[in-house]
């Protein structure tokens, strides 16, 4: 092979590396939503949002906390814009400002299953 054959591969790759070094810079962020995620509360708190709009009690009910534990794991999603709220009379009703990703909650029972992280998930998504 000469040079001026190996050249046209070797430029391929390198536009191959700079759309691939491109793809994984849009990953930047990524993480700190796995941070969020990583915490079992939380992650439970997103998905029940998810289904319909709640109240602090009823969110504390729904998953055996305190409703300080609760206000606590509250005040991170909003701080980061993930929920909403809405006053009602006294009452302050939750809910999730993005669906999405309830999707990626969903696909990360679907993998922890499959990969026999989580032998005990319920039906909650199939």
């Amino acid at each position: 092979m000469t040079n001026q054959e190996a050249e046209p591969a070797a430029l391929g790759s390198v536009s191959r590396n700079q759309d691939l070094r491109s793809e994984v810079h849009k990953l930047t962020g990524v993480a700190e939503l796995f941070k969020i995620l990583s915490d079992d509360t939380r992650s439970k708190l997103i998905y029940a949002l998810g289904q319909r709009e709640l109240c602090v009690r009823e969110m504390a009910e729904l998953m055996d906390l305190s409703l300080p534990a609760v206000s606590h794991h509250l005040r991170i999603l909003r701080k980061l814009d993930l929920v909403s709220a809405r006053r009602a009379g006294k009452q302050v009703f939750y809910s999730l400002r993005n669906r999405e990703i309830v999707g990626l909650i969903a696909t990360a029972v679907v993998s922890a299953r499959a990969l026999r992280l989580a032998a005990s998930i319920g039906p909650v998504l199939g």
